[in-house]
């Protein structure tokens, strides 16, 4: 979002009324001296400091002060023109007291991660602050920033208002510089206490960017209303030697809203309606600001001269954020809700609402989309309904980003760590256009894997729910045998399971189910032996020499027409110029003559083979089969390969292949 968190603005504000200039200064009345030493004290430590009249009248309570500037090496620029506070007096426990304090013609510099992106400059006309109270002595010790978040945590104020402010800024270089503006609403702070504000809201917003055409853009920000503020925890992150020591999550923030956000940016518009965060949470030192900072910058000096990143570059920057999300943030949910677009075209988009659960060790408890909608340039309509990805683990995921790109090759030829990247997917109710006029419907489609971490899932769930046309499939995709010809829509049905079990080393999988309506169903039951923890590896080599090991222990299928059987029947007589019988005779003959001398040799097999025949004969029947290996151990590595040799019913003679009920 372009809203302007101005705190930092404030936070350094109420430095410059209290930290710098509070000290001794009131009770010893020498002002200008004690300004002057602090100032010593803050170009001691590397900052440039100047001020202009200092007065203080000790019976009024009145301390004014003109024409201040803070520069704090990396750590922004201050300037105020006026600083008038009164009501000033020194209270118990050596702590300075003001009832007001006003200041006129604020600017100030802020660096990153407290400003909105691409806006470096803020200038207030005035900020009125109620109630703020410091200890008479200022801390000495330490650099700027030093001096900064140790004098932030001792302050306390009331509230701080900023009636009205702008911010400027420019990103980008030469042809595709931008400059931006931003107008702000009145923002109003409240109960400074220990570098943490209970409360912030800012009103409404705009923004403006200027630079190439693609680039530019206007938009505006609605009220922003934020519950817990912790600035100097954010701070913490612009000192190197502060952010290292910091070891412990900080809570920045424990909720924040944004309404109604808006967007216009070549020729694509964007709306949103509320955006809500809760909990959000940093580990300073698990988050590396200088290096981000350099890569991100190297990156888009690479982008703006039109050279690709170097892929050394890329994965380092994918580990420091995958270090990040593992190790240095945690959020307790993020929801967007109401969002909308249109682009040239007569595009549009839209969701109703897009859900993040709780973000914790890298792992993200779900994300949820609900009620998608889209329109594409021929009119096209887009729907879908639900969306969830549970356990989403994003460090990883940025992980295996580096790895790909520090070896594409390798990836490529061995993707299965992705598994360990998300643990389910669940889709419902969608609705696609396609060319056929009749539209692609996704009832339900839900996979997902439970497994160790670093090792591929030993249970796996699958389930598919869908209908469209017939016609998506042509007649050149050898799916087409399976595709009921004589309808313009079909529906499938998938439904798979396997699991293993570590106490027998065995694998199940049951059911393995597919159908196609008004065509076919089919449905097998498989077990799987001597399946060790080695199968599961992320590493190819063990994993392979693993499944290696793996037998065959027992196969259950069944096989039930639904009418394709006589469709192609119907199809291939009057091709042929014949009668459906007679091809079904012909098919059953053709059958009983290539499994003869195998029923000859292993008259065992005959039941089986006269189920197959039978199955031929009669359209809208079902064949139910068992095999078993005919000697233990048989490998399945083993069965694959004569399978995949030049006589792949030559497998037959490793099988016993029974009929455990009647084909009906």
């Amino acid at each position: 979002m372009r809203k302007p968190f101005l705190v930092a603005l404030v936070a350094l504000v109420v430095l410059g009324v209290g930290g710098y200039f509070g000290s001794r200064l009131y009770v010893n009345h020498l002002a200008r001296s004690e300004v002057a030493s602090a100032l010593a004290t803050l170009r001691g430590g590397g900052a440039e400091a100047s001020v202009g009249e200092v007065n203080y009248d000790l019976f009024a309570g009145r301390f004014e002060l003109h024409d201040l500037s803070l520069v704090g090496p990396g750590q922004g620029i201050l300037k105020i023109g006026s600083l008038v506070a009164n009501g000033v007096e020194q209270r118990d426990s050596g702590r300075l007291f003001a009832r007001t304090v006003e200041i006129a013609d604020l600017t100030m510099d802020v660096p990153m991660l407290v400003s909105t992106p691409g806006i470096t400059r803020y200038h207030a006309p005035r900020v009125e602050v109620a109630a703020l109270a410091f200890p008479a002595q200022a801390p000495v010790n330490g650099g700027p920033s030093q001096i900064a978040l140790d004098f932030l945590r001792m302050i306390t104020a009331e509230r701080i208002d900023i009636p009205a402010s702008t911010g400027t800024g420019s990103s980008g270089d030469g042809e595709t510089r931008v400059r931006n503006e931003e107008t702000n609403g009145a923002i109003r702070l409240d109960g400074l206490a220990n570098g943490r504000f209970a409360a912030l809201t800012a009103e409404p917003s705009r923004f403006r960017m200027n630079g190439p055409p693609e680039l530019s853009g206007e938009g505006s920000v609605g009220r922003i209303d934020i519950k817990g503020f912790d600035i100097a925890g954010m701070l913490i992150l612009l000192d190197p030697e502060q952010r290292l020591a910091s070891d412990q999550f900080i809570t920045i923030h424990d909720f924040v809203s944004i309404d109604d956000y808006e967007l216009t940016m070549a020729g694509v518009s964007q709306r949103m309606a509320r955006m809500t965060m809760k909990d959000v949470a940093i580990r300073p030192s698990a988050i590396p600001v200088e290096e981000l900072r350099a890569a991100g910058q190297m990156l888009e000096k690479a982008d703006m001269v039109g050279n690709p990143a170097q892929i050394r570059q890329t994965a380092q920057l994918f580990r420091m954020a995958a270090s990040v999300y593992d190790e240095g943030v945690r959020v307790g949910g993020l929801t967007i809700e109401g969002m909308e677009g249109t682009a040239p075209g007569g595009i549009a988009f839209g969701f109703g609402s897009f859900t993040v659960g709780a973000i914790e060790d890298g792992r993200m408890e779900n994300i949820t989309l609900e009620k998608v909608t889209g329109k594409g340039p021929d009119g096209g309509a887009f729907r879908m309904g639900h969306l969830q990805l549970s356990g989403l683990r994003a460090g990883t995921l940025m992980t295996l980003f580096a790895d790909a790109a520090d070896n594409p090759k390798e990836f490529a030829r061995w993707p299965v760590p992705v598994f360990s990247t998300i643990e389910s997917i669940e889709i419902d109710d969608v609705v696609a256009p396609t060319d056929e006029g009749s539209p692609l419907d996704i009832d339900k489609f839900a996979l997902s894997w439970t497994g160790e971490p670093d090792a591929l899932p030993t249970r796996i769930s699958a389930t598919l729910r869908m209908s469209g046309p017939t016609a998506l499939v042509n007649a050149g995709n050898s799916a087409f045998a399976l595709v009921p010809g004589q309808m313009d829509r079909a529906s499938v049905a998938v439904d798979f399971r396997a699991s293993w079990n570590e106490a027998d080393n065995t694998v199940v999988v049951d059911p393995a189910y597919f159908e196609v309506s008004d065509a076919f169903s089919f449905n097998a039951r498989l077990t799987l032996s001597e399946v060790d923890d080695s199968v599961f590896s992320t590493q190819p080599d063990e994993a392979l020499a693993g499944a290696a090991e793996v037998n065959l222990s027992a196969l259950d299928l069944s096989v039930t027409d639904a009418g394709l059987y006589e469709q192609k029947l119907d199809a291939a007589a009057k091709e042929q110029g014949l009668k459906p019988e007679e091809i079904r005779q012909l098919f059953a003959g053709f059958a009983d003559l290539l499994l003869a001398q195998t029923v000859a040799d292993r008259p065992e097999l005959g039941p089986a083979v006269e189920a197959f025949v039978r199955f031929i004969q009669k359209p809208m029947s079902t064949l139910a089969l068992r095999v078993t290996p005919r000697e233990e151990p048989l490998p399945v590595m083993m069965i694959l390969e004569t399978l995949k040799g030049e006589d792949p019913l030559a497998v037959v003679d490793d099988l016993n292949v029974e009929t455990p009920a009647a084909t009906p």
